[in-house]
Parts: C-alpha cells; sequence; structure tokens
C-alpha cells in the first residue's frame, strides 16, 4: 500500500493530477489490515500511513480527498493528524462497522456521483450514506479535524498541571541536548511563556495547510490565531 501511495505522488509531482486515494481493507482503531501475500494477514497502523499520506497531499497542493473504505473506516482519522504536513484536504468514510455489501454500495454511488459535472463533495457522501443504508458516510474537511485538536490542546496548556509538566519536558531535552549549567537551563526555562504563542501556532497552521508554500491556499485555509488564541484564553 505505502508503495502504490509512493507511486501515486510521484505521477501527481510530475503530472499535476490531484488523485483521489480509495484506501479498502479492514479497519479499526489501529489501522488497517490485509492479506499479508503468504496466506495470513499484516497490519498497517495509522501513524506508518502519515508520512506517505503527507508526501502526496504535498504534492496536490492539498487538494487530495481520501476515501476509506472499511469497517470503521473513520476509527483512525484523529491519529492522522500529526504534522507537519495535512495528509489530505478531507477525510470520506463510514462512521461505524458495515457490511461489504453495503460498502460496495456505497462506493460505487461515490464514484457515479463523482462523475456529475459539477460534483460537490458533501453531496456525493450524502448519496453514497444512503446507498450504505445503516451506516452513515461521514465527510471530515482535514481543515476541521486540525482547528479541533489545537483548539483542544490550546485549553489542556492553561492547565498548570500541564504547564509544569511542558516545563518538566523542556528541562529533560535541555539537559539531554546541551551542556548548559542547571542555572542556565532555570535561567532560560522561566523566560519561557506560559502558553503556546499565536506566532508559534499561526506558523504551525500555515506549515499544515501548504500556505507557507502556496500562498494562494489562504483563500481556503486562512485563519488568524491571534484571534483564536485572545478567544480561547480571554485575552
Amino acid at each position: 500500500m505505502i508503495a502504490a501511495i509512493e507511486r501515486a505522488t510521484s505521477r501527481a509531482q510530475r503530472s499535476e493530477m490531484i488523485p483521489v486515494l480509495h484506501l479498502e481493507a479492514h479497519g479499526g482503531d489501529v489501522g488497517l489490515e490485509g492479506p499479508d501475500g503468504i496466506g495470513g494477514s499484516e497490519l498497517l497502523t495509522w501513524d506508518e500511513l502519515t508520512d506517505p499520506l503527507q508526501q502526496l497531499n504535498l504534492s496536490t497542493r492539498c487538494n487530495l480527498v481520501i476515501v476509506v473504505a472499511a469497517c470503521t473506516g473513520f476509527a483512525g482519522v484523529k491519529a492522522l493528524s500529526r504534522g507537519p504536513r495535512a495528509p489530505a484536504v478531507a477525510l470520506v468514510g463510514p462512521d461505524a462497522p458495515v457490511m461489504p455489501s453495503n460498502l460496495l454500495w456505497a462506493t460505487k454511488e461515490f464514484y457515479r456521483r463523482w462523475q456529475d459535472k459539477s460534483p460537490k463533495l458533501d453531496r456525493i457522501v450524502t448519496s453514497a450514506s444512503e446507498e450504505a443504508r445503516a451506516v452513515t458516510f461521514e465527510l471530515e474537511p482535514f481543515a476541521v479535524l486540525a482547528y479541533e485538536a489545537m483548539v483542544e490542546q490550546l485549553i489542556i496548556s492553561m492547565r498548570l498541571d500541564e504547564q509544569r509538566r511542558r516545563v518538566e519536558r523542556i528541562r529533560r531535552r535541555m539537559l539531554a541536548e546541551n551542556e548548559w549549567s542547571t542555572v542556565e537551563i532555570e535561567r532560560r526555562l522561566s523566560r519561557l511563556p506560559p502558553l503556546p504563542s499565536a506566532v508559534d501556532l499561526q506558523r504551525v497552521w500555515d506549515e499544515m495547510f501548504m500556505i507557507d508554500l502556496y500562498p494562494e491556499n489562504r483563500e481556503r485555509f486562512g485563519l488568524d490565531m491571534t484571534a483564536v488564541v485572545e478567544l480561547v484564553v480571554g485575552k
């Protein structure tokens, strides 16, 4: 699977095509499972997929749609939220275990509607859900997922216990990576801001959606992290 994704990446880089990546396998919270070629099965974790998907989406300038045609295909979506680049512009998949026949009907409808003259992804997914019947196919724009994850982390970072843990993590890193004295380390730690800065969060967001490489992406994904921090922190 990873080799196929890498081939698609190379082709997208050469031709500037924008593929739809269709992943079909047994799925769950840990990853995707399929035949290993020798009569057994093999697990590909969501974490192993993260970097290949980021590279493929990077080659499409953040236009990749991923269809996870697997039981509980949505289970691994949050595992893909690790940066620095978004793995897709949107992910589509069933929100619960689904029978193979229902999955077949739903995905056939998905690609039939994809051929519409002016396809709209939300309408396509709605049609696929109607064909799946007992299971809903979900559309998750990755910008929504990333926003929720960043705001959640910002809220957590406001807790005093979390701030102490953050300082301790940085202290251990300084001890391991530098030859500074204890006094110097404590001096630097005392100057750390208690919360992530809006500037740092803005850099992470812009890199995630490739605004740093393709400024035109700001029209689709632009977000003012200063305003977000002020809203969450109340300052």
